[in-house]
């Protein structure tokens, strides 16, 4: 009897098993790297959200500063009651010419919210 050379059904049995497997883990990975990229992206636009109130904040003059309740921003920071970021505002006296001011943005899928943090210098009332 002549042996004929080649594949056995059981070899291609297992290759097929194991491309599968590495097609599988490679569709996973693609899947992950497209969440953290929108996770990234939706992280960014929440730190420009605080950031640009922040800055607005900073422009007011300081006596003027209030805390604010949690509203809901759209992605350019402006009040929007469907808006998928909540922002807010924490203020501190930390002494008598020192306020501190801290800026919170909440965003979809978020762990922790973004929180900016500055101090403000409040000038001494005249007497």
């Amino acid at each position: 009897m002549r042996r004929e050379s080649g594949f056995t059904l059981i070899s291609v049995m297992i290759a097929l098993i194991l491309l599968s497997v590495g097609v599988m883990a490679l569709a996973r990975a693609g899947g992950e790297v497209a969440a953290a990229r929108t996770t990234s992206a939706v992280k960014t636009n929440a730190v420009a959200i605080a950031r640009g109130h922040m800055e607005y904040l900073r422009s007011r003059p300081p006596q003027d500063l209030t805390s604010e309740s949690a509203v809901q921003v759209d992605e350019g920071g402006d009040i929007n009651g469907a808006g998928a970021y909540t922002r807010s505002v924490q203020l501190t006296t930390e002494s008598s010419t020192l306020l501190n001011v801290k800026v919170i943005v909440d965003y979809p899928r978020a762990n922790e919210p973004v929180e900016i943090i500055t101090l403000i210098y409040l000038p001494p009332v005249p007497t």
